[in-house]
C-alpha cells in the first residue's frame, strides 16, 4: 500500500465519520457524537496538511501542486476546514454534515489520480497560484451551495403543517441567506482569477497549436459556472431583492455546474493529464 493510498483513505474515513456523527447530532442529538466528529475529521485534516506540507518541502509548492493528487487533496481538506467552521458555530447548525459528505467525496476522487501523470503545464512559479485559486473558491462555491440547499429544505419544513422537529435544530433562513450570500461573493473573484492563470498556464503548453483546448469540456463547464456565479454576484451585491429562494435556488445550480467541472476534469479532461 503506497503512502498515498493510505493517506486517501483515512482521509476519506475520517471525514465519513465526522459526516455520520453530525448526522446522529443533529436528529438524535447523541451526546458523544461531536466528540467523535471532532476527533475524525481533526485527524483527516491533520494528516491531509502533515502530506501537502512535506510534498511541498520535498519537491517545491510549483511541482507540489502540479500534481493532481495533491490539487484534489488541498480541495478536500479546504472543504473539512470549512465544515469544522460551520460546525463550530451555534447559528449554522446541520451544515457541516453537508459539508463533511463534500469534503469525503473529494478525498475519495484522489483514488482515481494516484497514477495519472503530472499536468503539462508552465513550471513558473506564478502558476502555483492557478489550482490553489481554483481550490479556495470551490471551497467557498461549494460552501454557498450547501447553504442554499439547508435554506431550501428548511424553508420546505417551514411551509409543512405540521412543522417538522428538525426546524428547532438546524440554522435559522436568516443565518442560512447570511451565509450563503458571502460564500459566493468571495468565491467569484478566485474563481475569475483562477480561469485567467488557467489561460496563461495552457498558453505556456509546448502543444499550444496541435490543441483544440478551448473544446476541453472541463474549461466549457468552468465558463458556465463563472456566468451563473457571475449573475448570481451581481444579484447579490446590487440588487438588493435578490434574497431568499431565488438566490439559493441558484446557488445550487452553481454548486451543480462547480461539481461537474470537477467531475470532467478529473476523467475527461485532455488538458489536465
Amino acid at each position: 500500500m503506497t503512502g498515498q493510498l493510505l493517506i486517501a483513505l483515512l482521509g476519506t474515513a475520517g471525514f465519513a465519520l465526522g459526516a455520520i456523527a453530525a448526522y446522529l447530532h443533529l436528529r438524535h442529538r447523541t451526546s458523544w457524537a461531536p466528540l467523535l466528529l471532532r476527533a475524525a475529521v481533526l485527524l483527516a485534516l491533520a494528516i491531509n496538511l502533515l502530506f501537502i506540507i512535506t510534498d511541498v518541502r520535498r519537491h517545491g509548492p510549483t511541482d507540489a501542486f502540479r500534481r493532481n493528487f495533491d490539487s484534489t487533496l488541498l480541495l478536500a481538506t479546504l472543504i473539512g476546514l470549512a465544515g469544522i467552521g460551520t460546525h463550530l458555530s451555534p447559528t449554522l447548525r446541520g451544515l457541516d454534515g453537508f459539508l463533511f459528505i463534500g469534503a469525503t467525496l473529494a478525498q475519495l476522487a484522489s483514488l482515481t489520480v494516484l497514477h495519472r501523470p503530472d499536468m503539462e503545464v508552465t513550471r513558473r512559479a506564478w502558476f502555483i497560484s492557478h489550482p490553489v485559486a481554483f481550490a479556495v473558491s470551490g471551497t467557498f462555491f461549494i460552501a454557498g451551495g450547501v447553504a442554499g440547499v439547508a435554506y431550501l429544505l428548511v424553508d420546505r419544513m417551514l411551509r409543512r403543517k405540521p412543522t417538522s422537529r428538525l426546524v428547532g435544530s438546524v440554522a435559522s433562513l436568516e443565518s442560512l441567506e447570511r451565509y450563503g450570500r458571502w460564500m459566493p461573493a468571495i468565491g467569484f473573484p478566485l474563481f475569475t482569477y483562477g480561469i485567467l492563470t488557467g489561460f496563461c498556464g495552457v498558453w505556456h503548453r509546448a502543444d499550444i497549436g496541435q490543441t483544440a483546448w478551448y473544446l476541453d469540456p472541463s474549461f466549457l463547464f468552468s465558463i458556465v459556472a463563472w456566468g451563473v456565479y457571475a449573475y448570481l454576484f451581481y444579484g447579490l451585491m446590487y440588487r438588493p431583492s435578490f434574497r431568499g429562494r431565488r438566490a439559493a435556488t441558484l446557488a445550487t445550480y452553481g454548486l451543480g455546474l462547480i461539481v461537474t467541472a470537477f467531475l470532467l476534469r478529473e476523467f475527461l479532461s485532455p488538458m489536465h493529464r
